[in-house]
């Protein structure tokens, strides 16, 4: 072992150097970097003097006057300061009274009624149960919104629920349409005909 020392003590010497250099360097503490001349802080020795206020007795800024305009006598170029009028009161507007939506009944049917049973959920019972309430065409079902909707669910008891449900009123867009395929693709085979 101390054959091996001594015939490699200059490259074991080196590294230890080269060794002490870089972590020298690595773990160097980066604030004593900066110098004050960089960070522009005066020298604690010399004393900060504020700078010394304007003198009292200093004239003001100089400001050119100017001549006001000459005034002439006659009226046309005499303008009158313009004349504020009251403001009109206004009465309040009443608020208009809220839109009732259109039914979705019928009194009667437009020409023949529809035969509602082909859309799916409705049979003899429940097309019976529409047409006493005023609903005879496809046309009238594919109108509705969501608030005769809910009418029409109010009217209907025990089916109560089966027109969003059972999706009437796309039913009945497709239906009075006469879009039998696309009918046929959403809901399955129709139940008679059209």
């Amino acid at each position: 072992m101390t054959y091996l020392i001594a015939s490699l003590w200059l490259p074991i010497l080196l590294s230890a150097v080269l060794g002490f250099a870089i972590g020298a360097w690595i773990w160097r503490d980066p604030s004593r970097d900066i110098y004050d001349e960089d960070v522009g802080y005066a020298p604690a020795a010399a004393p900060i003097i504020p700078p010394a206020p304007p003198p009292i007795d200093a004239e003001p800024p100089f400001v050119e006057e100017t001549a006001p305009e000459a005034e002439t006598d006659s009226e046309t170029e005499h303008e009158a300061e313009p004349q504020l009028e009251p403001e009109p009161e206004y009465e309040p507007v009443p608020e208009p009274e809220p839109v009732q939506p259109p039914s979705p009944f019928l009194a009667a049917p437009n020409g023949d009624p529809d035969t509602l049973t082909l859309i799916k959920g409705v049979g003899p019972k429940l097309s019976d149960m529409l047409q006493a309430l005023g609903v005879f065409h496809f046309t009238q079902i594919a109108e509705w919104d969501a608030d005769q909707v809910a009418e029409v669910d109010s009217q209907l008891g025990a089916f109560s629920g089966r027109v969003s449900r059972d999706r009437w009123v796309d039913q009945a867009r497709m239906l009075a349409n006469r879009d039998i395929a696309a009918f046929e693709r959403e809901f399955g085979k129709m139940n008679g005909r059209l």
